[in-house]
């Protein structure tokens, strides 16, 4: 897709026209649900995810100040609907927990799948989203950068630090 036929459906959309926001989120779809998969973990924790990201980037669209910033844009929305998945899966495991007073078993995967699931869960918050975003949603840095609020070059050294304690977790 060109940078200008997706900048057109962006007008188009901010217009109101609902049929341009429903392709724009046709073309973003999957990449918006690998992300969220990724980091919440869940497959309905990722649907909840990017529905709510879809919902409130139509209903949001509108002040959206440069066209070319749509995908950072939604992405950034989408990063956030993730983090709040999270914080509300963490409250009612805590609840279920607390009531019950055992341990909530973890879903059962291939081994490889949980110590990756371990190493990055031990990463510190930002290395892990920048990790998540570079190589599970295949973001450059220039792209991550304008989703965090960060520079290309803060990035690209978090990537590198948090690439780094991945490898020496996996040894």
């Amino acid at each position: 897709m060109s940078s200008d036929f997706i900048e057109n459906l962006v007008v188009q959309a901010q217009n109101g026209d609902a049929d341009a926001f429903g392709e724009l989120y046709s073309i973003y779809a999957k990449d918006m649900f690998r992300f969220a998969l990724y980091y919440t973990g869940s497959h309905f924790l990722a649907e909840d995810a990017v529905s709510d990201a879809a919902l409130f980037a139509f209903e949001k669209l509108g002040q959206l100040k440069k066209t070319t910033s749509f995908k950072p844009w939604l992405f950034k929305i989408l990063f956030n609907c993730c983090k709040k998945q999270q914080k509300e899966k963490a409250l009612s495991l805590k609840k279920a927990e607390l009531s019950s007073a055992q341990n909530i078993p973890e879903s059962g995967g291939q081994l490889e799948t949980v110590a990756v699931k371990t190493a990055l869960a031990m990463l510190e918050k930002d290395e892990r989203e920048v990790v998540l975003l570079s190589f599970f949603g295949g973001y450059s840095s220039g792209e991550i950068g304008k989703m965090l609020s960060m520079t290309g070059g803060s990035v690209r050294s978090k990537k590198s630090r948090a690439v780094a304690k991945l490898r020496e977790m996996m040894r």
